[in-house]
């Protein structure tokens, strides 16, 4: 956070101050969200807050004037007439003071991939504050913003939804100037009120990035394609295989730890490789080849440093297992749109060997979780998975329609227990087996992962 003096804060968020200096120097904040105390903290002080009273140095934003009680006489004390507004007037005066590209990425799967490749090809250039993993919630928001200081050169933030109205929040935050979404497929949906209002949202974006930004979206997504574009006033570029792309996606093809793709960009062609499995990667690494060229990298620049991306931890990442068979660890997260990835990157790599799909519950669909299930059950089938185990309640359903389908009773097994899993794994996989794990990061059988790479070959 950049420091900043009491005396520029107060008329900021309409305070006067009880007691205390007013050359007071700030360099942290907490909320009731965010209430880790240090030295030199600016509290916007709430009911319930606990607040530590052997700090040197503190500043107490209150419209409790009895407060003033509480605390040493080391703390000053500002009041305003309502905390929260005041707290607002901060943050919005706060993200004012840094005239710098913000970065905002939303869509159903591939954010933090493509929040990930684009921090990378910047790197060597920018100081770059960007989202950890995914942890997108909007109490995480505030953290991120107020690691923004004078040195910082460019934001690049996840923007998650759960429900209607997130993307305004999150843009409310950090007025992002360059925005894409990735993808718009099924997920989160126990916080809309039908499928609808899930792409709505994401709609949104299109008034969330500044009127004089750019949209950078997916050409061959179908919903993307939907969208109402009037709602944005600003320059659009889109990447896919589309005809009209801007960033045209040719050639892509399966190559030693990764995949090998052609872009063409303004009648040049441009041969790239991205380490990670799966055309949905090089759509995440054009994306981040768009972006980072619209921060003036070059796109031979941004494709000459993806060579060095490191994947995201559990995000389709290959290991040796049991009976020496190969894993796929996809247990990050799960929605319909990233299972039909994993199962497409299964089907690839196991060609002339027996696959297995291990598939758990799909978390927040609430009304279409059957027939989301079900879906996927459908794609087990179309690319002709030999095995499928399944994990959960609600994953019953994927196996139900796999059997239905025409599926064997004898390759079908519901998962009950990690003994379970490690006996019937010993029984039918070995070297010439590829196993999918895909679940999500709440119910992701972490010890049968590190069970499943630690055993033995043979």
């Amino acid at each position: 956070m950049k420091n900043l003096s009491l005396r520029i804060i107060i008329p900021v968020i309409e305070g006067y101050l009880l007691r205390g200096k007013v050359d007071f120097i700030i360099n942290h904040v907490a909320n009731l969200k965010n209430n880790k105390f240090t030295n030199n903290t600016l509290v916007f002080y709430r009911k319930n807050m606990k607040i530590p009273i052997n700090l040197k140095s503190c500043v107490i934003v209150t419209s409790e004037k009895e407060v003033i009680s509480k605390f040493p006489m080391s703390y000053t004390i500002i009041y305003v007439n309502e905390v929260s507004q005041a707290y607002w007037r901060f943050i919005d005066f706060y993200r004012s003071m840094f005239d710098i590209p913000v970065v905002g990425i939303t869509g159903t799967c591939g954010k933090t991939t493509t929040k990930e490749m684009i921090s990378h090809i910047l790197a060597p250039e920018m100081n770059v504050v960007k989202t950890i993993m995914s942890q997108n919630g909007l109490a995480n928001n505030i953290k991120y913003l107020l690691q923004i200081n004078e040195n910082t050169d460019a934001a690049v933030i996840e923007m998650g939804v759960n429900t209607t109205g997130h993307i305004f929040h999150t843009a409310r935050f950090f007025k992002p100037t360059i925005g894409i979404i990735t993808t718009i497929g099924t997920d989160h949906l126990e916080g809309f009120t039908n499928h609808d209002a899930y792409i709505l949202e994401k709609e949104s974006m299109l008034t969330a990035v500044n009127s004089k930004g750019t949209m950078i979206l997916n050409a061959d997504d179908h919903y993307t394609t939907k969208l109402d574009k009037n709602k944005f006033q600003g320059k659009f570029i889109y990447i896919g295989e589309a005809d009209h792309s801007d960033f045209k996606i040719e050639k892509v093809k399966y190559y030693q730890n990764g995949m090998r793709y052609m872009v063409k960009y303004k009648n040049e062609i441009y041969f790239g490789f991205v380490p990670g499995f799966g055309k949905h990667n090089v759509y995440d690494a054009v994306f981040a080849i768009a972006a980072a060229n619209l921060l003036g990298i070059s796109v031979t620049t941004a494709i000459e440093r993806l060579n060095t991306f490191t994947p995201v931890i559990r995000h389709l990442q290959l290991h040796k297992g049991i009976n020496g068979s190969t894993i796929i660890d996809d247990t990050w997260n799960t929605n319909p749109t990233s299972i039909k990835a994993a199962l497409e990157v299964l089907a690839e790599l196991s060609k002339g060997k027996n696959s297995i799909a291990i598939l758990g519950d799909i978390e927040e669909l609430g009304d279409y979780s059957k027939q989301e299930h079900e879906k996927i059950g459908e794609m087990v089938i179309n690319y002709k998975i030999d095995y499928l185990i399944t994990i959960g309640d609600k994953a019953n359903e994927i196996a139900a329609k796999a059997r239905e389908l025409g599926m064997s009773s004898s390759k079908i097994y519901k998962g009950v227990s990690e003994f379970y899993f490690m006996n019937l794994l010993k029984k039918i996989a070995n070297r010439h087996t590829t196993i999918l794990v895909k679940t999500s990061m709440r119910k992701s059988f972490r010890n049968l992962m590190l069970k499943m790479k630690g055993s033995k070959m043979g």
